[in-house]
């Protein structure tokens, strides 16, 4: 009984200890990076601020990403990894549910530049007309080489399919409602 009951509180910790506000993993140059957001209430502006840290293990070097979006009415926020960009290095973004009905996710995706051993901010195009206004619900293909943001408008059901050209611009390739 003692045995089950040892185990049953060690697993309630681990449950309780895990978070998606800390991620690591080895980036494909085999720097193992570690990514933690570090929070700021109460600002001089009495406003919520979030700030992403990420470590490089292996070069000791650490770069902070301010401005990380946040929910308004106090949605927690997530980090997730994954190769946004298709070129074999692991990215990440921060994602929250939106602050009306929580019906989808909105994403702020960072992706790592080689040259520069740094992460940076995958601007939304403004260039295109997508019927989402910003990375919501973002399904990344990785054989069609796509990432899908989807969001709802009515009663409708927005899809907006996005790819690299040949100059590694992220185009908008289709748009689809349903």
């Amino acid at each position: 009984m003692k045995k089950n009951f040892l185990h049953i509180i060690l697993c309630l910790f681990f449950s309780i200890s895990y978070s998606q506000s800390d991620i690591s993993f080895v980036q494909k140059d085999k720097s193992k990076i570690e990514i933690s957001f570090k929070n700021k209430i109460g600002t001089s502006d009495e406003e919520y601020e979030q700030a992403a840290e990420i470590k490089n293990i292996r070069t000791g070097k650490t770069q902070i990403i301010n401005n990380i979006e946040v929910s308004i009415t106090g949605k927690p926020s997530h980090l997730e990894i994954n190769d946004y960009n298709f070129d074999g290095f692991t990215d990440f973004a921060s994602y929250h549910t939106d602050d009306g009905m929580g019906v989808y996710t909105i994403y702020q995706i960072f992706v790592f530049n080689p040259i520069t051993k740094q992460f940076e901010s995958l601007q939304f195009p403004s260039n295109f007309s997508p019927k989402c206004d910003m990375f919501c619900d973002v399904k990344v293909d990785k054989i069609k080489k796509t990432l899908t943001s989807s969001c709802r408008g009515g009663a409708r059901t927005h899809s907006d399919v996005w790819k690299y050209d040949k100059n590694k611009k992220l185009i908008l390739s289709k748009t689809e409602s349903f």
